[in-house]
């Protein structure tokens, strides 16, 4: 084991030193796929070794290359948020060994991905990252259906290095990353290669992943996934019928979102018959997938509805609403500056030791008026200014939209590293097309 561990070091240093490029699509791959391990017996963290190593490596290589400093931009801001949520965390001492992780992960990340944006000239690593990641959640899930039948997700990396799974009490595996993160994945990866389909940017490739990724995204059967690509979808279908030029395109886009859904239900259901899945499972995916929405529908409209099938789904509701009756009920300080990372949970704000399922709610609450305005501003502004520097859209708008539709009914995806990668990305989309307007797309 030990012999092996110097080979793949040293396969690690060359490819560092020769083909930095490889270790960054590899290291954001892991990130967005939230993949992580320890190195043998010595401890180390698969994520922090390479993280580390491929910030040195940028910031040598950094020296050498001519583009604009990632401190003559926008990404300022958000490493000026990242250090108002430290110096707040640490006022209530949540500062621990995760929140620790968490912030030097952001970090690495926005300093990489800005830097890799410009070796290229546009989101090349991004997009195959992101590729690479939804492919391996599909798999995760496909691995699931057809090894247990039943959540939470088993995943293969721990199957293959033989990393023991978490058991409780009664035998059952414990749930360490909600089966909704698979989803957002795959929908992330759906959206932005939607996009490059839409404006021709790449056709062939997006025929074969859409209807893969969104076989993914029922699978993980996540609502707040279907939210977002639904509002997506609705969004350039009504783009492109504002003329009659763009209308054939609205109809082609409408064609083929049918034809992709129907396919990825024959595929779901080729899923079910090969995998031999139980009726209880089948059953659980049918409640979260149809059942649930139809009886939340049902009540807001006034109809008669279920009660017994709002399950979740009026549980996050419920939620939403005392997290924010806790937030009226902070001091005055604490409502403006925030209870620090995880407060919610650490307080127990929302009486059930989780959080509030609602992310703009829960920035509020952790990062009070003051963070929530400084990252919101950030957000419109650099999507606005996208809009002005772009005759289409990006698919980097599209990706980053698309997450904070998600975030409406989950939690802190808001301030990710994924989410960051996305935003840094466009923040240098944006300053290459104010630098050089001739590379702005027709």
């Amino acid at each position: 084991m030990n012999f092996l561990i110097i080979i793949a070091a040293g396969i690690l240093l060359y490819t560092l030193i020769y083909k930095p490029e490889y270790i960054a699509v590899f290291f954001f791959t892991i990130t967005i796929a939230d993949i992580n391990f320890e190195i043998g017996a010595l401890h180390l963290n698969i994520r922090a070794v390479v993280g580390i190593a491929l910030l040195l490596r940028t910031i040598v290589r950094a020296n050498a290359e001519k583009y604009p400093s990632i401190f003559s931009t926008k990404v300022i801001y958000i490493y000026l948020f990242l250090l108002y949520t430290v110096l707040v965390s640490m006022e209530y001492d949540l500062v621990n060994g995760s929140f620790i992780k968490t912030i030097s992960l952001s970090v690495i990340s926005i300093y990489c991905a800005y830097h890799y944006f410009f070796k290229t000239g546009d989101y090349t690593y991004l997009k195959i990252s992101l590729i690479l990641s939804g492919l391996i959640c599909l798999g995760d899930l496909m691995y699931t259906y057809a090894t247990v039948g039943k959540f939470p997700v088993q995943r293969i990396y721990m199957q293959i290095l033989h990393m023991p799974s978490e058991i409780d009490d009664q035998g059952d595996f414990v749930e360490v990353i909600n089966h909704g993160y698979y989803g957002l994945i795959c929908g992330l990866c759906f959206v932005f290669i939607l996009n490059e389909f839409i404006y021709k940017r790449s056709e062939k490739i997006s025929l074969v992943l859409m209807p893969l990724m969104f076989l993914g995204v029922l699978m993980s059967t996540s609502r707040s996934t279907l939210l977002g690509i639904i509002g997506i979808t609705i969004y350039f279908i009504s783009k492109q019928l504002r003329s009659r030029e763009q209308s054939k395109k609205a109809v082609k886009l409408i064609t083929i979102g049918i034809a992709i859904v129907f396919l990825s239900l024959f595929l779901f259901s080729a899923v079910k018959e090969v995998f031999n899945l139980n009726n209880e499972f089948l059953d659980s995916i049918t409640g979260r997938l149809v059942d649930e929405p139809i009886a939340v529908f049902d009540k807001h409209m006034g109809f008669n509805y279920d009660a017994q099938a709002l399950n979740a789904l009026n549980w996050r509701e419920e939620a939403s609403t005392n997290a924010f009756d806790a937030y009226l009920n902070l001091n005055p300080v604490e409502q403006i500056f925030g209870i620090g990372f995880w407060g919610f949970v650490v307080r127990n704000l929302g009486r059930n030791n989780l959080p509030p399922h609602n992310g703009m709610l829960l920035l509020l609450i952790e990062s009070g008026i003051v963070g929530l305005c400084l990252y919101m501003i950030l957000i419109i502004s650099i999507l606005r200014e996208s809009f002005r520097t772009h005759v289409s859209i990006s698919p980097l708008v599209t990706g980053l939209i698309f997450i904070i539709i998600y975030c409406i009914g989950q939690n802190g995806e808001l301030t990710t590293s994924t989410t960051f990668l996305f935003v840094v990305s466009l923040i240098a989309e944006n300053k290459l097309n104010i630098l050089h307007p001739e590379l702005q797309d027709a």
